[in-house]
């Protein structure tokens, strides 16, 4: 857990994060009242992409600490930018499931609705919005943020971020057949809670916690849950957050050791198809087009030599040419070394060639293009001049001469 403690040194620029929230008082008809929302745009935000949408419930407690982990994981590259939107000071009984009733009923089916039919729309309607959308919600609200599950077929929010939530743990079975049952493409479910000075709500959390676990989670659900016993509630939200973020948006991180070590120079070929794999799931997941990183592309292409599979690196050069990479000397670097690798050295030559009159990148310098050119040229004129001389076989198998005798020879003998 001591990697999550890094929040703390997220909440140094805490003071900065919370100056891009933007306060607006929402006029709902459900709720039949005006509500403060905070909304949160990351630092050089355009229309012309989408942003994952994350809503907190408990915007007064909350906001502060999920908004500068957002920007903590945006600026290391581990996460993609998102829009934050908190709601600020809800009432009691709008965030409150009675037990008796064990559903959101009258201010809180009214709350309810308020976040899925209003507020969500309208956040789509200002800002372009990817298919992640979270909601990270503690105590009552954390328990009611549960039910976005049982709500619909698809339900409104495909993360869910349950911190020491005020369970009932009768309703448990209910949400393990939600569970059961999946989604259809992905939803991220984390619950956490803690026992110290809080040891009525935590024993409710864990009842709660293993009703919910009596069936078998579907394979579309990436279920967790973290007992942060013999921590406070108020550390283990800060802890739960950074967790969270870290479990949910992992496809996201760069390629690591770790992963390149256990999951990519294992491989002998296929090696280009699990970088795609892998872009291609961040859009599935997130809903966002992430152009392939540098430090990716090299751990695939270092891979690739490794393990000599040639037909990656063809398969990669052209993966690049049409992902952002275009103007730069890689993509005929690339198909130029896959040429080189399986012997046509003529159009290895050419495509060198075209490498070296385009911008450098990261080693594909155009001292080490030319390198290469002159290694080819050096060969193709060493084939060129060496005569190779074969030896010649007889056609057919000679039998040596034998010396005739002479007749008169033979009878002078006799």
């Amino acid at each position: 857990m001591k990697k999550y403690l890094t929040i703390v040194i997220a909440l140094v620029t805490l003071q900065s994060a919370f100056s891009q929230v933007i306060s607006e008082t929402f006029s709902s008809g459900r709720l039949n009242r005006k509500q403060k929302i905070g909304i949160y745009k990351p630092e050089k935000y355009t229309d012309r992409q989408a942003y994952p949408l994350i809503v907190v419930l408990n915007a007064e407690t909350l906001m502060e600490p999920v908004v500068s982990m957002v920007r903590y994981y945006e600026q290391f590259g581990e996460m993609p930018k998102c829009i934050v939107v908190g709601v600020y000071e809800p009432k009691q009984e709008d965030v409150t499931v009675v037990e008796e009733v064990g559903r959101p009923i009258n201010e809180s089916a009214r709350f309810f609705e308020f976040v899925s039919a209003e507020l969500v729309p309208y956040i789509q309607g200002k800002y372009p919005i990817a298919d992640l959308k979270g909601v990270i919600a503690s105590e009552e609200a954390g328990f009611l943020a549960n039910y976005y599950m049982l709500a619909e077929k698809k339900p409104t929010f495909n993360m869910i971020v349950s911190l020491n939530p005020v369970a009932l743990p009768r309703m448990g079975e209910e949400f393990s057949h939600a569970l059961a049952a999946g989604v259809p493409n992905r939803l991220f479910y984390y619950m956490a809670t803690a026992d110290v000075e809080n040891k009525v709500v935590y024993d409710k959390a864990i009842q709660f916690e293993r009703a919910m676990r009596s069936a078998p989670v579907h394979e579309s659900v990436e279920y967790h849950f973290v007992d942060f016993k013999g921590s406070s509630v108020n550390a283990a939200k800060l802890q739960g957050i950074a967790q969270a973020l870290d479990m949910c948006f992992d496809i996201y991180k760069p390629i690591g050791g770790k992963e390149f070590k256990t999951q990519m120079e294992t491989l002998e070929t296929g090696i280009y198809e699990y970088l795609e794999n892998k872009y291609n799931t961040i859009y599935k997941q997130l809903g966002v087009k992430k152009v392939p990183i540098l430090n990716d592309v090299m751990a695939t292409y270092t891979a690739i030599n490794s393990s000599q599979d040639w037909e990656s690196l063809k398969k990669l050069a052209k993966y690049v040419e049409s992902n952002g990479y275009l103007k730069t000397a890689m993509p005929n670097f690339f198909l130029a070394e896959y040429y080189e690798k399986i012997g046509d050295d003529k159009k290895a030559l050419k495509t060198y060639q075209k490498a070296y009159t385009e911008p450098n990148i990261d080693f594909i310098t155009g001292d080490l293009i030319n390198e290469r050119i002159t290694h080819l040229q050096a060969t193709k004129r060493k084939s060129k001049h060496t005569k190779v001389i074969e030896p010649i076989e007889p056609t057919e198998e000679v039998a040596p001469a034998q010396e005739e005798q002479n007749p008169t020879d033979e009878s002078n003998q006799n």
